[in-house]
């Protein structure tokens, strides 16, 4: 598609051997003209990247012909040997060549994005603003290291695809065990069988980790609040509870010698009581609820800095989640000598890969659970 124009007739085998084999055994589900337009957008834009080649082989080609112009020009001209100026100014036209077409062809998956959006119901085009969030698609783009715990068997990984989409699970009972109407909202709500406090401890059970692996002192999980005595708080949401705890607690995240409490939530955005205008807001009122529960209390009696960390069930986080995630990936850089870059993606994708698995899981367990109680 680089080096040759106008095949687009040439290529209508594979775009139908993608349709008619590749992508049914990816989705297991079926799937229209709409739903293949978003499979070709990049993961980040909430698609699955499977481009369809008979409409991406002349972007493909301009793209490549752009970014080989210096060096096309250099054979032309017959230059057997370059000076060190040359080459350089050759480099770096290159480069802004490759930064252009980046540019480029992002602003098109954007206008794609956007038409998809235009002809989805409200509620899906929701979802689908939810998967261009950072973190939703971690899982998606990762290489699969065991090394790493990056690994997802085939059956996670096809019930995340669906999960990733609202498609409905091959197989899914109608009633779930605890007696409700089974469905993906229901499934990763109901607490039935302990899995939605599992997902939340693996979390937490991780950002301890990292924690200690940054170097952090005095780090704790589930540490418990010093009791309140006669101290009076302006907002009647503060927890005074005796026995209060938050999920971790550590020195010098924030400053060097400072405390910080951070609590983590994962909400689904599919459930009822998560409806909001826009998926920032849901973000921002899981927030602002964790900071009118505890925020003075942490200040004015513990003297130190609290975090509140959310995340949905998809992977995707909020503002404060991704500070944090920030400044962790900093520390990091300082303890271990690798890359901001390799050690902030390094986390993006330790965080939701957390996650996928226990969303699955909990959708599967469930359905087993259904089929013994029958």
């Amino acid at each position: 598609m680089r080096t040759i124009n106008n095949i687009e007739h040439l290529l209508q085998p594979l775009e139908k051997a993608i349709q008619v084999s590749f992508l049914p055994t990816v989705v297991k589900h079926t799937f229209n003209e709409l739903d293949r337009l978003i499979y070709t957008l990049p993961a980040k834009f909430g698609g699955l990247g499977i481009f369809d080649p008979t409409k991406s082989c002349h972007t493909e080609f301009s793209s490549s012909t752009r970014a080989t112009a210096p060096l096309v020009h250099a054979i032309k001209d017959q230059q057997l040997f370059l000076t060190p100026e040359e080459n350089f100014a050759i480099s770096k036209e290159t480069s802004a060549a490759k930064a252009g077409i980046t540019i480029q062809k992002s602003a098109e998956h954007k206008i794609t994005l956007r038409r998809v959006q235009e002809r989805l119901p409200s509620e899906k085009a929701q979802h689908m603003e939810l998967l261009c969030k950072k973190g939703t698609s971690a899982w998606l783009t990762t290489l699969p290291l065991e090394e790493f715990g990056f690994v997802l068997n085939k059956q996670e990984f096809s019930d995340a695809i669906c999960l990733r989409y609202n498609y409905i699970i091959k197989n899914m009972p109608h009633r779930c065990a605890c007696g409700e109407a089974n469905s993906i909202n229901h499934a990763l709500c109901c607490k039935k069988g302990g899995y939605v406090s599992m997902r939340h401890n693996q979390l937490r059970d991780l950002i301890a980790h990292l924690l200690t692996s940054v170097g952090c002192r005095d780090v704790q999980t589930e540490p418990p609040l010093i009791p309140i005595d006669n101290e009076v708080f302006d907002r009647k949401s503060v927890n005074t509870a005796a026995e209060a705890r938050l999920d971790v607690s550590a020195r010098g995240v924030w400053n060097s010698m400072d405390r910080t409490f951070v609590d983590v939530r994962v909400f689904h955005h599919g459930a009822p009581s998560n409806k909001c205008p826009t998926i920032e807001k849901s973000f921002q009122k899981h927030e602002n609820e964790k900071k009118l529960t505890y925020n003075r209390r942490i200040l004015q009696v513990e003297k130190a800095t609290f975090t509140p960390l959310v995340y949905s069930t998809s992977g995707a986080m909020g503002d404060e989640a991704e500070k944090f995630q920030k400044r962790v990936a900093t520390l990091m850089t300082y303890k271990k000598g690798n890359l901001y870059s390799d050690c902030i993606s390094y986390i993006r994708k330790k965080d939701p890969l957390c996650n996928t698995p226990y969303s699955t899981d909990c959708n599967q367990r469930l359905q087993g659970a259904c089929i013994e109680s029958r």
